[in-house]
């Protein structure tokens, strides 16, 4: 059986001519930059105009249309001046997805004036202020808007000391994702700088000495691009686990019909590539006749990746793998076949394994110690206990199961046969959140645990605490604000742990809400064992991060909004 497949070539970009600032913009681009004073924000306060785009000043938070812009996806209210206020500088197009702007307390106060710039270029809205980025994807697409009136620029505010427009401004303000430069934070809950950057599905692998973690970098929670996500492939990169770069953007948005779904990391003829896929399918009719599925990137030197000319499979997040025997591996998913099938040239895939249990995104397939397991999504894991065609079984059940509070987490080798689990812990506000790595046991009956990665060090040291055997293990953490407490709970009774609200009936959800969490099949409370705690106060996002290693064989994570304090 062959999964059907096609070829397309992106259109050439339109060749624009710029113009001075009294003359006529084009739609298809242009860029302001500005000079502005940013001292002393006391109301909202318009900037300049130019064609359908407005730059101005906002106090945010105090409009409650925006209210929730402003608390989740501007995520702006987490960074107030010291007088609590929140002023922020924003550019805004009559279209969905046309708001971008810059809290002002990430800037430079003791700055007199700084240099703004705002650019459209499709796909693009972008401002950036003395570095500091955001952008969204205007829709409808490829032209979000239409010019109504003249065509010049006015200035509204003294505050503008110079501004110069220039039509055909193409190209990206995102220096930051074009740029390699070492992390210098710990990689335990980490995310992108920004005021508003999260980290989304991951796709690890252990290439050619190095380790490669790719991630869907996110903003708004999926709501950038009018709720089509608008994600695209970041890339980081360590040797030994200690020491983390983050190098360029490996897949970036380019064209109006692109966001990026999740593959995996392979080799192809020795090269670094990523398998990926385009969810066309978002944003409707206007795509039909555009690529849609899977497809891959290649990279000659690890860092820098171009995207292959041709798709590859009709699933949307490909699975790609190297098998020894030179050949492919890959697992359909979301929006496509379901099955294992294999290839020697990536184009032309036989069935290998039409067995499968479910259905689900993201899959993840690993070998360890002759046995087969699959992730699939947020939910579903399967095992096989040598691989064969038709032999998985469903492990989607405690206490089974692996998942223990991260999303879409997937597997990789690791230097001296160990596994390691990565994934994101989902965001109080949604989609998107903290990356978070784990370490896999190994059980001789083919179950799987997990523990904390030794060699790497979390933000905040953890708390141990030693339990005698048979006991019961409770800590209790309190909001500094109102809400119930959160409970850390360990039973060797029943071999379960949890994390949930200190009320009488709590009920737990999927490990993928990071909220009240509940895992089963704990092993190693048949003796003395240990629990290790942190408790990780994020400002970025005003929310508390727990995370328990039970016994150094399970972990145990969620989250809560605001600052929390132990009992």
């Amino acid at each position: 059986m062959n999964i059907r497949y096609f070829s397309f070539l992106v259109a050439a970009s339109l060749a624009l001519a710029a113009v001075a600032v009294s003359g006529e913009l084009s739609p298809e681009g242009f860029s302001v930059r500005m000079q502005v004073d940013l001292a002393a924000v006391k109301t909202n306060e318009d900037l300049l105009s130019v064609g359908p785009a407005r730059i101005g000043l906002r106090l945010a938070g105090g409009d409650k249309a925006l209210l929730r812009y402003d608390r989740a996806a501007g995520n702006y209210l987490n960074f107030p001046l010291k007088d609590g206020s929140c002023p922020v500088i924003e550019a805004t197009l009559p279209a969905k997805a046309g708001r971008v702007g810059i809290p002002l307390a990430v800037l430079d106060a003791a700055r007199k004036t700084h240099d703004v710039v705002v650019r459209w270029a499709s796909p693009r809205w972008e401002i950036s202020v003395d570095g500091h980025v955001d952008e969204d994807f205007p829709m409808p697409a490829p032209t979000p808007f239409a010019w109504k009136g003249d065509r010049v620029a006015r200035v509204h505010s003294p505050r503008v000391s110079a501004e110069t427009v220039d039509v055909g401004a193409a190209g990206s303000l995102a220096t930051a994702d074009t740029e390699t430069k070492p992390i210098s934070s710990s990689i335990q809950y980490w995310t992108p700088a920004g005021h508003n950057r999260w980290v989304g599905d991951v796709a690890p692998a252990y290439l050619d000495g190095k380790l490669h973690v790719f991630y869907l970098i996110d903003r708004r929670h999926h709501g950038s691009g009018a709720g089509t996500g608008r994600h695209q492939f970041a890339h980081l990169v360590t040797t030994d686990l200690v020491h983390w770069t983050e190098l360029p953007l490996a897949v970036p948005v380019r064209e109006w019909w692109q966001t990026v779904g999740t593959g995996t990391p392979f080799l192809k003829d020795g090269k670094v590539a990523i398998a990926f896929g385009w969810h066309t399918d978002r944003f409707g009719k206007q795509t039909k006749g555009l690529p849609i599925g899977g497809t891959y990137a290649v990279s000659a030197d690890g860092v820098h990746f171009e995207n292959a000319p041709q798709m590859i499979s009709d699933a949307q997040n490909p699975s790609i793998y190297n098998l020894p025997d030179g050949r492919y591996e890959l697992v359909t998913s979301y929006g496509g076949s379901i099955g294992i099938f294999r290839s020697k040239d990536l184009l032309t895939w036989d069935l290998f394994d039409a067995k499968l249990p479910f259905r689900g995104d993201c899959p993840s397939l690993f070998d360890w110690h002759g046995h087969r397991y699959l992730l699939q999504g947020f939910v579903n894991m399967a095992y096989s206990p040598d691989g064969t065609p038709g032999s998985f079984v469903n492990w989607s059940k405690e206490p089974d199961k692996l998942y223990e509070g991260l999303g879409v987490p997937m597997v990789t080798s690791w230097k001296n046969d160990r596994r390691l689990y990565i994934g994101w812990l989902n965001h109080v506000h949604g989609w998107g959140g903290w990356l978070v790595f784990r370490e896999v046991v190994s059980y001789p009956d083919g179950h799987l645990g997990l523990k904390w990665v030794p060699e790497i060090t979390p933000p905040v040291p953890p708390c141990t605490y030693k339990v005698a055997k048979g006991t019961r293990f409770e800590r209790r953490f309190r909001p500094q604000g109102t809400g119930p407490a959160l409970l850390l709970t360990v039973d060797p009774v029943t071999c379960t742990a949890s994390f949930g609200d200190d009320v009488a009936t709590v009920k737990f959800g999927e490990a993928r809400s990071g909220h009240n969490v509940r895992i089963g099949g704990v092993r190693g409370l048949d003796a003395d064992y240990a629990v290790k705690v942190i408790v990780y106060y994020d400002p970025k996002s005003d929310a508390t991060l727990f995370d328990a290693e039970i016994a150094g064989q399970r972990t145990l994570i969620c989250r809560r909004a605001g600052r929390y304090l132990q009992d």
